[in-house]
């Protein structure tokens, strides 16, 4: 059985200390899980007999232990000097107003007991309540823990309220003299660093109710700022520790190596440039439509969401369920890292946060992106027959035979894996320790996905919006510039610059995308100046939507990752 520790702050508390524990030690005493148990009740300054009563309630009841400040007041300083007097396994902080009902503290200890590292009360779940929260409070309250939970990527709800349960492991890792907050932002700190440092959390539902007797400690003028304050400090913080170890689980290779592929894509850029005239090439994108752009932008972000319906398919055929929000964060994350470094990295890098976040198979993660890259390449085939035979180009026929072998290579890579297996094992084993549970979790997968047919045929079908909304893209951006172009003509030189991307060169395709849209659109009798200045703008509004969306699922993945990150140091350290 673990001990308890409840930590209770008091200022000016005279009319609710007593009630409090009357309510308090029955709710610990009446379940198995909270009976060995101790409260800590914290003096802050009080100027009325809070002092005196205290001593009174610990000579009645020796597992009581009255603690005294009379240096810096806060509430923050207050539980701080709690939990230095705290013994116990699991920690408590309840408030001395009464506003904390102790029969929900059971639930707390329970969640801890089920291998959660901090149980969160929450108002705002099922099965919680709150009565009599000031209006001016609330609306605070949800904005505050709405902002929380976009930055930071937690699902849970109310992570102000600082009626939570943590083990004492949580509160060692942290450091209670590292804790710096003074006042109320304390119930922030604590459960940010925690999240940062990866350890996990649940949420349990709990009932809040207003105070009836005293003075109300948490003044919303005084405090909003320096909420807002402890939040941008301990995101920035947050940040530099968890896209540290994110990113370095998946960029390799030599600085000198991704500066000369941006470097060559400048190069092309600049002959392009040269090609077409600098002056006649500014002189269209003076006259851009930022409406026409946002329409552009439109599209690309439809062709993220349709992927993620995808790949939730593929997923699912295989045997894994994924929340289809982690799964767009993951997509996000993979084409930002590809826009920044060459060779497809982001690829690797959504199956690698999949695999931090949701605990998914890495091997099988990246077979279902190789049959991604197959619809995709079968689809831009079929995309392109038939602007083939309305517009016959020889070239148009090697961008047919390249879309079609590619995706034969990447079936035939797949086939190999599959069916060699034990060879492929015996090769790698020194090499890669798990490379045999890899290679047969991804054959279960692959099992269960050539089974379904019916959601082989539904990824194919949506293949075939997906490309054509990045064909629209391109068609929007020439709306852009003041130019009319004929779908059929955008989708031609889309495919081509999409085949050609294939091979990842540059980092984002810099100066591949532009090239092979103003080529394919020349053989049109388009002007190259026309041509690149809509492969501009279609490049911009593509990088807008990755770039926001990528470094906002970035970060959410960055925090969500800190639990399989902060467990790897542990066993690589115990090993």
């Amino acid at each position: 059985m673990m001990k308890i520790s409840c930590v209770v702050p008091a200022y000016n508390e005279e009319e609710n200390l007593e009630e409090l524990i009357e309510r308090l030690i029955p709710a610990l005493e009446s379940h198995d899980e909270t009976k060995d148990y101790e409260i800590i009740l914290v003096n802050d300054n009080s100027t009325d007999n809070t002092h005196s009563i205290i001593d009174a309630l610990a000579n009645e009841n020796p597992r009581i232990k009255p603690v005294h400040r009379a240096s810096t007041p806060g509430f923050g300083n207050a539980i701080k000097e709690g939990l230095k007097h705290a013994e116990g396994d699991i920690i408590i902080p309840v408030m001395g107003d009464l506003s904390d009902d102790p029969k929900d503290i059971p639930k707390l200890v329970r969640k801890i007991e089920e291998g959660y590292d901090i149980a969160y009360g929450s108002r705002f779940i099922k099965g919680g309540s709150v009565e009599d929260y000031p209006a001016a409070k609330m609306l605070a309250n949800r904005i505050f823990n709405n902002a929380v939970r976009f930055l930071f990527g937690i699902p849970h709800r109310d992570v102000t309220n600082a009626f939570k349960a943590y083990k004492r492991e949580v509160l060692d890792a942290i450091g209670i003299e590292n804790i710096e907050a003074e006042g109320f932002d304390l119930t922030v700190e604590i459960p940010l660093k925690a999240h940062i440092l990866g350890f996990k959390s649940a949420e349990v539902p709990v009932n809040w109710h207003g105070r009836e007797k005293g003075e109300a400690k948490l003044k919303l003028s005084e405090n909003g700022f320096v909420y807002g304050k402890r939040l941008l400090k301990l995101f920035f913080w947050g940040n530099l520790v968890a896209l540290r170890d994110l990113f370095s689980s998946v960029v390799r290779g030599s600085w000198v190596g991704i500066l000369g592929a941006i470097f060559l894509g400048l190069l092309i850029l600049a002959g392009i440039f040269t090609l077409s005239g600098f002056s006649e090439v500014f002189d269209i994108l003076r006259t851009v439509s930022l409406y026409w752009v946002l329409l552009s932008g439109g599209c690309i972000l439809s062709t993220f969401i349709l992927r993620t319906w995808r790949w939730s398919v593929l997923l699912r055929s295989a045997g894994y369920v994924v929340p289809r929000g982690m799964l767009f964060k993951c997509i996000m994350f993979g084409w930002l890292l590809n826009y920044l470094l060459p060779a497809r990295v982001g690829d690797i890098a959504r199956g690698v946060a999949l695999k931090t976040t949701e605990k998914k198979p890495l091997g099988m993660s990246l077979s279902t992106i190789v049959l991604e890259r197959v619809f995709d390449m079968l689809t831009l085939a079929f995309l392109l027959a038939l602007p083939a035979t309305l517009f016959y180009q020889e070239q148009f026929l090697w961008l047919e035979a390249l879309a079609i072998g590619i995706a034969v290579a990447l079936v035939l890579v797949l086939f190999i894996v599959y069916k060699f297996e034990g060879y492929i094992v015996r090769v790698l084993k020194n090499r890669f320790s798990k490379i045999k549970e890899s290679i047969c979790l991804l054959k279960e997968g692959l099992d269960g996905i050539k089974k379904n047919t019916a959601a082989m045929a539904l990824c194919f079908a949506l293949s075939v919006p997906i490309w054509l909304f990045e064909i629209a893209s391109i068609f929007f951006a020439a709306k852009a510039i003041g130019f009319d172009i004929h779908f059929l003509f955008a989708a031609v030189s889309g495919i081509a610059a999409f085949i050609a991307q294939a091979l990842p060169v540059t980092p984002a395709g810099i100066g591949v995308h532009e090239a092979s849209i103003t080529g394919i659109l020349a053989l049109f009798g388009i002007s190259t100046s026309v041509g690149v200045s809509i492969a501009l703008v279609d490049h911009f509004a593509r990088g807008l939507i990755i770039y926001i969306f990528g470094l906002i699922s970035a970060i959410h993945i960055g925090f969500a990752s800190r639990e399989y990150f902060v467990g790897l140091k542990r066993r690589n350290t115990n090993t």
